[in-house]
């Protein structure tokens, strides 16, 4: 098989990579995301020389990057549930009389 050959496989082995991790982090993380971060590692990979196995290097990159940006708004989520539920009133204390009906 030719280079040019090699190329394009390597390309669309890419790409179904790219969906792949796509539909795994969907709900997490929006598609420009995901498809910023494989092109990002492939280019890396790129400028450090990796030609074989290019598709399956950039998706192990990807996925270790991807999973660390969940887990970080995990974290940045659950701090902020946890302060909202600290500022916000509880059910039955009101603040002096103003919740209060006048029976006179």
């Amino acid at each position: 098989m030719g280079y040019a050959a090699t190329v394009v496989v390597e390309y669309k082995d890419l790409l179904a990579r790219t969906e792949a991790l796509v539909r795994e982090f969907q709900p997490g993380l929006s598609a420009g995301t995901v498809i910023r971060a494989v092109t990002r590692c492939r280019a890396e990979l790129l400028e450090a020389g990796v030609r074989h196995g290019l598709a399956s290097a950039a998706e192990d990159r990807a996925r270790a990057e991807l999973t660390g940006i969940t887990g970080r708004r995990a974290a940045v989520s659950r701090a902020t549930r946890a302060a909202a539920r600290r500022a916000r009133p509880r059910a039955g204390r009101t603040a002096g009389r103003a919740g209060r009906r006048c029976t006179r």
